[in-house]
């Protein structure tokens, strides 16, 4: 009788201990789990922030690049313009000489 008390009581200290060890186990699963959904967050808000500002700066520079070029175009506008007067003033001194030329030996 006595080994069957022992039996009994071991047998309850044994799943006692197991339900305890399962337990914490899965308050050990809870926590991991719950940890890992808190660093997936940050993850995630983490790299919305860096996407936001890669997208930012790419936008700038772009800006950048088109005012540069709006510049430059302008710039170039201006000098085939001025090049294209002068030639005009040049033609239109001509055209006055030949026509004075004509006029005098006439």
């Amino acid at each position: 009788m006595k080994t069957l008390f022992k039996t009994l009581f071991v047998a309850a200290a044994v799943t006692f201990s197991a339900a305890s060890c399962t337990e914490q186990s899965q308050e050990n699963a809870e926590a991991n789990t719950e940890a890992a959904a808190e660093n997936a967050a940050v993850a995630t808000d983490d790299a919305l922030e860096n996407t936001g500002q890669v997208v930012e700066a790419t936008a700038e520079n772009a800006a950048a690049n088109t005012e540069a070029a709006a510049e430059e175009a302008a710039a170039e506008t201006k000098a085939a313009a001025d090049k294209a007067d002068s030639k005009m003033d040049a033609a239109a001194g001509e055209a006055k000489a030949e026509i004075n030329a004509a006029t005098r030996s006439n």
